[in-house]
């Protein structure tokens, strides 16, 4: 759907706003069904590491927002809002930020660190949040198809931070998965450098509501994606191997930072400004 609306902010957003309020939502799936033609994540397909139980997304997440709901309604407005953010350096962030291999991710938070994390030097790092990624594929998945809630671009063509691939428009929204994995990456990093707790946290929050300003998902997704992500990782680090491998790249981390320089004071900037300005 193209609104038929004037190009002027205030104006185009409120009838952003009024189609996308008037789509209809789909009904809650039952918690076994799976919706058909949803395409898995890439990571599901892969081996899962062994590990206990993880909690159950369908009792913990609240549902996304129904129909006439002020969160329904914050949800459109912000997205109508943030697409006026094309071109400027906040929608180039979040260009960057859609790049989630774990690599990337944790390149991500050089400056929340303080120091540069070069991922071709933290195999251990990098082995760990690869592993993390595969265990919460499978979860966030699940959760997805009990909502299977449509991405904001499938309502109305504006503007999007990325080419829009055909695998995304029938990924699910609800709750992040990008958003779930930024959050735990910042807990890992933050359990390893609790000093930094503040600034990686930081970056954490900025990381996924760049997935608001590229356009792809709702702002309710995001905050989703974080609630995902402290209940996940406080069930993972009750494990025995995962402590162990926390461990092994806590041990890689602490003697890289001594070697690694400061990060691009104008990267760090662009970020600053990020934190200080959220899409909401």
């Amino acid at each position: 759907m193209r609104p038929e609306c004037r190009a002027v902010a205030h104006g185009l957003a409120a009838c952003i706003m009024t189609g996308l309020l008037a789509l209809p939502v789909p009904v809650r799936a039952h918690p076994h069904h799976h919706a058909k033609g949803v395409t898995h994540h890439p990571a599901v397909a892969e081996e899962v590491p062994a590990g206990p139980p993880l909690p159950d997304g369908q009792i913990f997440l609240p549902p996304p927002p129904g129909p006439d709901t002020a969160q329904r309604a914050t949800d459109a407005s912000i997205y109508a809002i943030t697409r006026a953010l094309e071109g400027t350096p906040r929608w180039q962030l979040a260009q960057a930020d859609n790049r989630d291999t774990p690599a990337h991710m944790l390149a991500a938070f050089s400056c929340a660190v303080g120091f540069t994390l070069p991922p071709e030097h933290l195999p251990e790092l990098v082995g760990l949040m690869t592993r993390i990624e595969r265990r919460l594929a499978p979860v966030v998945h699940e959760q997805k198809m009990l909502w299977n809630r449509p991405r904001p671009f499938t309502a109305v063509e504006l503007p999007l931070c990325i080419p829009l691939r055909a695998d995304l428009k029938e990924d699910p929204s609800y709750p992040s998965f990008h958003a779930t994995l930024g959050w735990v990456a910042g807990l890992v990093l933050s359990d390893m450098l609790p000093e930094r707790t503040a600034w990686i946290m930081q970056r954490a929050r900025v990381f996924g509501e760049s997935r608001v300003v590229c356009g792809v998902q709702w702002h309710s997704d995001v905050v989703a994606g974080w609630l995902n992500g402290g209940v996940l990782y406080s069930a993972m680090e009750r494990d025995e191997g995962f402590r162990q491998e926390m461990d092994a790249a806590r041990a890689e981390l602490t003697a890289l930072r001594a070697t690694m320089a400061a990060p691009p004071a104008a990267e760090c900037a662009v970020e600053a400004d990020a934190a200080a300005h959220p899409p909401q």
